[in-house]
């Protein structure tokens, strides 16, 4: 290796560094003088990630854009780009890079990374956290499929999901979600309790006191679902 190629890698690790401890400023000068001399793909997503940390999602964009227009199939970029997007309101736009990533995935592997399926999946269920928070089931339930989607097997999200079916009034569609993964959730006492209130809302209260002594068993100090037993005693 280079003694340039050495210096240009430890310029853009101390920029990195920089955005970590969110020094930006000067995490920025290095970047944007990197790039007058080396156009990189993983110079210009550091530099969307730093405007994205800074809410500058405008300039975020741009640069996540230029990145993939160096490398096509940068993954992360896309990924980036796709969150940018969503913090942009222009949910189809995030879609069809969600749905792009998909595509590359099954051409490249017959079934895209894991680590990456987790990562987007990750990023799904955190914005639909987001809308649930603030009583945006609807669109909280559509990141929350996109997230199941990819990983099924994250028992946490599938219970948000059904708790946002059940939350815009969808207690039908939620219990077949429970019921579907209730195997799986054998040890995640959130998942239990979230079944028994959904239970009570349809006035089975013997069934919620099952699902609630449930949770019990598997954390008996919880103290949510302590009350909620007393509740229905």
């Amino acid at each position: 290796m280079s003694t340039k190629t050495k210096e240009l890698q430890s310029q853009i690790s101390l920029a990195k560094n920089y955005i970590k401890t969110k020094q930006y400023d000067r995490a920025e000068d290095i970047l944007l003088k990197i790039l007058k001399v080396h156009k990189l793909a993983d110079v210009y997503n550091s530099l969307g990630l730093l405007y994205a940390d800074l809410g500058k999602f405008n300039f975020a964009e741009i640069a996540f854009k230029n990145a993939l227009k160096i490398n096509p199939q940068y993954m992360e970029a896309a990924l980036n780009l796709s969150v940018v997007y969503n913090n942009l309101g222009l949910g189809k736009k995030s879609k069809e890079i969600y749905q792009k990533l998909k595509a590359y995935g099954a051409k490249s592997r017959g079934a895209m990374d894991p680590m990456l399926m987790a990562k987007i999946a990750n990023m799904h269920a955190e914005i639909g956290d987001l809308y649930h928070s603030v009583g945006e089931y609807k669109l909280a339930i559509g990141e929350y499929e996109q997230a199941v989607d990819l990983c099924p097997q994250f028992i946490d999200v599938q219970t948000k999901l059904a708790t946002s079916y059940r939350e815009t009034g969808k207690k039908t569609q939620a219990l077949k979600i429970f019921n579907k993964v209730k195997k799986s959730a054998s040890r995640y006492a959130p998942f239990w309790i979230a079944l028994g209130v959904t239970y009570y809302s349809q006035n089975k209260r013997k069934d919620a006191l099952k699902s609630w002594q449930k949770a019990l068993l598997i954390e008996p100090g919880n103290k949510v679902a302590q009350a909620y037993c007393k509740l229905v005693a």
